[in-house]
């Protein structure tokens, strides 16, 4: 099997072998058929002479228009006595006789009234018709079979079909290549991250449906590409802030300038640490999470009803003036997963919801059947209905410039857990609502 490189190339070896093997076959199949015609007429005009010169020979008088006919049709015909072998000749003035031919002819006769036969004799093809005139006396006629001669011209006409063919099949290849090739270099540009270049395909057959599917791919990647950079800038100006804070207090304890009392710097500079540390390690979760998941093979019983009263009893020791209320209708709430990814998944959510609420939390656990919903509500802002659909996104910067990563964290491990999470406007509060399959 032939390799090529360019597609371009194969594509047209291919179009050039089938053109081949179809004009092949047909001039094959077209030179049986002719030759089965003419075999066929052959035939037909032997046995129409055969009878006349019969009928003339049974009239014992050979009629010179029938003699005439016989040299027009290129059929030889003679009379053999098999009781004494002797030739009776009837020929277009005896011009054939070949005797030894003749005998040999006379040898196929088998008794029978009437033969049709088709013989090579001297590497020659004769067609036959035998028939008997009176006793022991047979009329032989016959008729070479010409040589093919039509065969070397359809090879000859075929071979030109096939050299026509092999310019044509090279416009028909890079025609089809064409597209393909616009495709490559735009698929590069996009892997350089040339967003502006366009891709100009109109077809609407397959080739086209995929030159739609890679430019809304790009959009996609140029989305990306734009979050990923407003992240980056971002979240190293998150990072740089508490450092710059954590120098300047530093700087100035060096400097002496809080010689009586160190404690207000050092509290100031370990609340930016902490700050710092949250956030370095939520960037490091998120990119290690998928990893994390999917290696993660070991899988426990998880009871939300003992687990969700523990992290609020954390949370109330962080902000003493907001209010919890905690309604679990079930005694036993299990789901079967890793203990420590459901905790973080819930506590992402507890710790956004501490953020924005002004006065009261309210968490319930509830059984719907199939699952376990955990219903978390705040008496805070609302969310923007801009921010509803994009609050999940990891590179997404809502309006008040914070990030959403801890949510981003809980979306993948609750639907790595195959449930479900969502957040709306409900009854003038914020309910993320987190689903669990039950064990």
């Amino acid at each position: 099997m032939m390799k090529f490189k360019s597609l371009t190339m194969r594509i047209w070896f291919i179009i050039s072998v089938i053109i081949t093997i179809i004009v092949l076959v047909v001039s094959l199949a077209f030179t049986f058929i002719i030759n089965r015609m003419n075999e066929d007429k052959a035939v037909h005009g032997l046995q129409l002479t055969h009878q006349l010169v019969l009928n003339s020979v049974k009239g014992k008088q050979i009629d010179t228009d029938i003699i005439g006919f016989a040299k027009h049709q290129h059929t030889f015909n003679f009379v053999f006595d098999k009781k004494t072998g002797q030739i009776g000749f009837i020929s277009h003035d005896d011009e054939h006789e070949d005797t030894s031919l003749m005998i040999t002819m006379s040898s196929f006769i088998t008794g029978k009234t009437d033969q049709s036969l088709k013989k090579n004799i001297n590497n020659m093809t004769y067609l036959i018709e035998i028939s008997k005139v009176t006793g022991q006396s047979y009329l032989i006629s016959y008729q070479i079979m010409d040589k093919n001669e039509s065969l070397p011209q359809i090879l000859l006409i075929g071979v030109l079909v096939i050299l026509l063919s092999l310019p044509l099949s090279k416009v028909i290849a890079n025609n089809i290549a064409k597209p393909l090739k616009q495709l490559e270099g735009y698929t590069k540009r996009i892997a350089n991250k040339e967003w502006d270049h366009d891709l100009d395909l109109k077809s609407e057959d397959e080739i086209g449906r995929l030159a739609i599917a890679m430019k809304e791919m790009k959009e996609s990647l140029k989305l990306a590409d734009e979050e990923e950079k407003k992240f980056l800038q971002s979240i190293s100006h998150d990072l740089k802030t508490p450092v710059m804070v954590i120098m300047s207090y530093a700087q100035a304890i060096i400097d002496g300038m809080y010689e009586d009392s160190a404690e207000e710097p050092a509290a100031v500079i370990k609340n930016e640490a902490v700050r710092l540390e949250k956030k370095i390690k939520q960037v490091l979760y998120l990119n290690t999470l998928d990893y994390v998941l999917d290696n993660d093979k070991e899988k426990e019983d998880v009871y939300l009803n003992k687990l969700l009263p523990y992290l609020i009893a954390n949370f109330q020791a962080v902000n003493a003036d907001i209010s919890w209320d905690l309604n679990i209708e079930s005694k036993q709430a299990v789901i079967l997963g890793n203990s420590d990814r459901i905790r973080v998944s819930i506590e992402n959510i507890l710790e956004n919801q501490l953020r924005y609420a002004k006065n009261l939390i309210q968490v319930s656990l509830k059984d719907t059947g199939s699952s376990w919903m955990i219903e978390i509500k705040n008496d805070g802002p609302l969310i923007s209905k801009k921010d509803l659909n994009q609050i999940f996104k990891s590179l997404y910067k809502g309006d008040k410039g914070n990030f959403g990563l801890g949510l981003s964290i809980s979306q993948k491990i609750v639907h790595f857990y195959h449930g479900s999470i969502k957040v709306e406007n409900q009854n003038g509060q914020v309910c993320f609502t987190i689903c669990y399959p039950k064990k």
